[in-house]
């Protein structure tokens, strides 16, 4: 077995990180709170505990590498609170969720002066980065970098990861991708809701199969829109879409940059304006909760 990585959150996508990296002959140790993810990564082979304290006792001598796969409001409680106080100079802890990029600066900073080395990691893929390898944006110091790298390229397809910059630029790079999410998905479905509106009857999954290949919008985005009118139940779908902070995050710091960036602050609007039900019949609004549910695994709700 290889280089060694303990994993703290094992959601949809730590899960699979997980997984990826115990399949590329790492030693993966995790944990979670909840039972039944642990189950799950277990059947793949990861070393799974329900203690932190017993992770740390399991873990080889240092360079001890941390992966932090959890919601970005509990981040630094678990920093302070449980994984801080087994945490020492020489350690590597890497943040590969949704972290607010100026939270990820002031972390860097905060273990920095414990002589802990930190990167922040924007992570993008969904729920099929286990098997396409997942789009990797490292923010973080180039002297540790040949230490980390071969984490980072395992995941991966092997091409699209990079130290994008300092603390604060993996993040903050994942942060506009996830701006531009907003806006490319707002734009497929309202185009999708005047096919739908219009006198023609038109076999949408026959439109969105001609506009797959050849097409100027052809993209993985379109290919989901034939998955979801082949395969979903979009009338009976509840068009309320949730949003889990980047997409707000980049219009802020757009403003704050002089940026203009009307089009993905319009889908920001679009996703808070969905939490009134008039607005959860909206065809739009049903199609890219369902372009998440394709892409992220993300639970939809039904009419």
């Amino acid at each position: 077995m290889g280089k060694q990585i303990a994993i703290f959150g094992l959601g949809r996508m730590g899960r699979q990180i997980a997984h990826r990296l115990q399949k590329n002959q790492f030693d993966v140790l995790a944990w979670n709170r909840s039972k039944e993810p642990r189950q799950e990564a277990e059947k793949a082979g990861v070393k799974v505990f329900a203690d932190i304290d017993q992770l740390i006792k399991n873990l080889s001598d240092g360079p001890r590498i941390f992966w932090l796969m959890l919601p970005h409001k509990i981040v630094d409680d678990f920093l302070k609170d449980q994984l801080g106080p087994h945490l020492k100079s020489g350690d590597i802890v890497i943040d590969g969720g949704n972290s607010f990029y100026k939270d990820s600066i002031m972390r860097a900073e905060g273990l920095r002066a414990k002589g802990i080395v930190f990167y922040d990691c924007g992570t993008s893929g969904g729920v099929w980065g286990f098997d396409n390898g997942f789009a990797l944006m490292i923010g973080g110091p180039k002297q540790q970098w040949r230490t980390v790298e071969p984490i980072f390229k395992a995941l991966s397809s092997g091409k699209n990861y990079g130290l994008v910059g300092k603390n604060g630029a993996g993040h903050f790079v994942k942060m506009v991708h996830n701006g531009i999410e907003y806006g490319m998905m707002e734009a497929i479905a309202e185009g999708y809701g005047v096919l739908k509106a219009s006198d023609f009857d038109l076999d949408l999954a026959q439109v969105t199969k001609i506009y797959q290949e050849g097409s100027v919008i052809r993209s993985w985005l379109i290919d989901l829109i034939r998955d979801i009118f082949e395969k979903e139940d979009v009338e009976n779908t509840s068009g309320i879409i949730e949003s889990t902070g980047e997409g707000e995050w980049t219009v802020n710091a757009g403003k704050e940059l002089g940026v203009d960036v009307r089009v993905i602050e319009d889908a920001f609007k679009v996703r808070q304006e969905s939490k009134e039900p008039k607005n959860q019949q909206k065809f739009s609004n049903k199609i890219v909760a369902l372009m998440r549910k394709q892409f992220g695994g993300h639970p939809i709700s039904k009419k």
